[in-house]
């Protein structure tokens, strides 16, 4: 990949009649433009050099200002090269303005807000922006706060007045989690200081979590499979994802909408989880319930589309970010509702959604012996990452074997 720096004076005058003086960024031919506090006139600017000439009063100072404009930014590629062989202007451009963030708590939150939305951690991205309107209500001020100004009596505070709004400690523990996130990258980025850390003193696990049973035993798994749908023919899509779910390793409800028939041979696919970019490959069990399962969408076809589910309604091109986000989301509540109608006729008491799925196959796995390394592979999470080098010895059949029989 090419990238180049080069600061430019750009040739739409001013209303002082002079021109303004900008830091450009190109990644593979795409260009993105940062103002630098600069202006001139054109007889002052030396283009080919991308420098003040002798005609500005103040040349030799501000070329150095200019020259300090240039390293910060090939320091950030330098960064990006150093972990990646390729990268977007995105990238950059998210640590270049987060490079340029002072100390501020919460231009650096709205930050993290954006980078999650562009990655799309859509979910995550909301979560934080509620936190932000959180902060905003218990302070008026909150946007002039520095990261120093988020103390422990700080942290004490908002708790207090979360309680009062009518929060409970799980709710609580989403909005402290969200700032100790915040906060840690931060620190990584050399914008807020270590010794000034209040997640030291404030304690995230001395709120009281509400222990809700995520996954299925055994039993009721079995009951499901085994459910006649003839009782409620509304859920059999709700009960065929979730199935289909389990026995694909846990895969996501936003991962299944998007797997199409092309990309299974032999009972075998990959895909890249949209959550955390990892590749994951899956091998499909061939057992009565996935067969079946195939069958039927084979001939169920109520939209013009590739994707194995019916879920999205068109092709994922001709969505937007939020349009797509928002389709997934419909869907899925509406299939929770319906599982929720499935295991209220099988009486199981287990609070139900199709994230459960999840749980279940994780759960199930490890009760079978499989190795939690093995587990964490397979559902490719984040903390792979600090795994990963020795996951990549597994050798493809001893993690199909594992998996092949769990029920």
């Amino acid at each position: 990949m090419k990238s180049s720096i080069k600061i430019v004076c750009k040739k739409n005058a001013l209303a002082d009649g002079k021109f303004p003086i900008y830091l450009r960024i190109t990644i593979d031919r795409k260009s993105k433009f940062y103002k630098i506090p600069y202006s001139c006139d054109l007889r002052e600017w030396n283009e080919a050099k991308g420098r003040f000439n002798s005609k500005n009063s103040n040349y030799l100072q501000s070329n150095r200002v200019l020259g300090n404009f240039e390293d910060d930014a090939s320091k950030i590629l330098d960064e990006l090269l150093e972990y990646k062989n390729t990268f977007t202007l995105i990238e950059f451009d998210n640590l270049y303005r987060q490079n340029s963030i002072d100390n501020n708590f919460v231009e650096f939150l709205e930050l993290r807000i954006k980078q999650l939305y562009e990655s799309k951690q859509i979910s995550y991205s909301d979560s934080h922006n509620d936190t932000l309107i959180s902060l905003r209500k218990f302070k008026s001020n909150i946007d002039k706060y520095s990261f120093d100004d988020i103390d422990y009596n700080f942290l004490l505070n908002y708790e207090t007045f979360l309680r009062k709004t009518g929060c409970k400690d799980g709710g609580i523990g989403v909005y402290m989690r969200n700032i100790r996130a915040t906060f840690n990258i931060a620190i990584k980025s050399k914008i807020a200081k270590q010794e000034l850390y209040p997640f030291k003193d404030y304690k995230i696990s001395a709120l009281k979590s509400q222990k809700i049973k995520k996954a299925l035993t055994k039993e009721q798994l079995q009951n499901l499979i085994d459910f006649d749908i003839k009782k409620i023919p509304s859920a059999i899509n709700a009960r065929y994802l979730y199935l289909f779910s389990f026995y694909a390793r846990g895969m996501n409800f936003t991962d299944l909408a998007e797997l199409r028939w092309g990309e299974i041979e032999y009972s075998k696919f990959s895909y890249k989880r949209n959550k955390t970019g990892i590749n994951i490959r899956v091998k499909i069990p061939e057992n009565d319930i996935t067969n079946e399962i195939l069958k039927f969408y084979k001939e169920y076809r109520p939209y013009p589309t590739d994707y194995i589910f019916p879920i999205l309604k068109k092709d994922i091109l001709d969505y937007n970010e939020e349009e797509l986000f928002n389709r997934k989301h419909s869907v899925r509540s509406y299939y929770n509702k319906q599982l929720k109608l499935i295991f209220d006729e099988l009486k199981i008491d287990t609070k139900i959604n199709f994230y459960t799925a999840r749980h279940t196959f994780a759960t199930l796995s490890l009760r079978n012996g499989v190795q939690v390394s093995k587990i964490k592979q397979a559902l490719g999470h984040q903390s792979i990452k600090t795994t990963e080098s020795y996951l990549e010895d597994f050798k493809d059949h001893e993690i199909d074997e594992a998996f092949e029989n769990l029920i």
